[in-house]
């Protein structure tokens, strides 16, 4: 089995460049997206896909429409926590979900996915240390 290593999580913290300027939009988020029968969380791995335009920054790949996806996550209640890779391409997020099964239909309509732009690894997480104190904010400008 592979481990993520702890560090990821203070990177989860950054937001995707483009889903920052996605927040006023609506978003149209899975039916499995209900944060009433979330209880488990998931990690999902984001990877270049094969439709990554290679050689250009995360915010030229055309993710806006996966930054609005996330945001309707978020306001769902679905989504703990996501954001890129700070130094190389790709990025994570935490959902909430009721089974591996909702979580990976969750991932599996995210735009990113669907487009080929990202491919997507999800794991049930079961964290077994955390900090009382909540993520850090993402520093202006970043």
């Amino acid at each position: 089995m592979r481990r993520i290593p702890s560090s990821l999580f203070l990177l989860a913290a950054c937001l995707f460049a483009s889903s920052a300027s996605a927040a006023s939009e609506p978003a149209e988020v899975a039916p499995e997206a209900t944060a009433a029968t979330a209880s488990e969380l998931f990690v999902v791995i984001y990877r270049p896909g094969p439709a990554w335009q290679t050689g250009r920054p995360m915010n030229e790949q055309g993710l806006l429409p996966h930054g609005r996806y996330m945001r309707g996550l978020l306001d769902a209640g679905s989504l703990f926590a996501g954001g890129g890779f700070v130094g190389s391409d790709g990025g994570m997020a935490v959902l909430r979900a009721a089974d591996l099964e909702a979580a990976r239909a969750m991932v599996s309509v995210d735009p990113a996915v669907t487009s080929g732009i990202f491919v997507a690894e999800v794991e049930h997480w079961r964290p077994r240390f955390q900090s009382p104190e909540p993520l850090p904010r993402r520093a202006s400008g970043s």
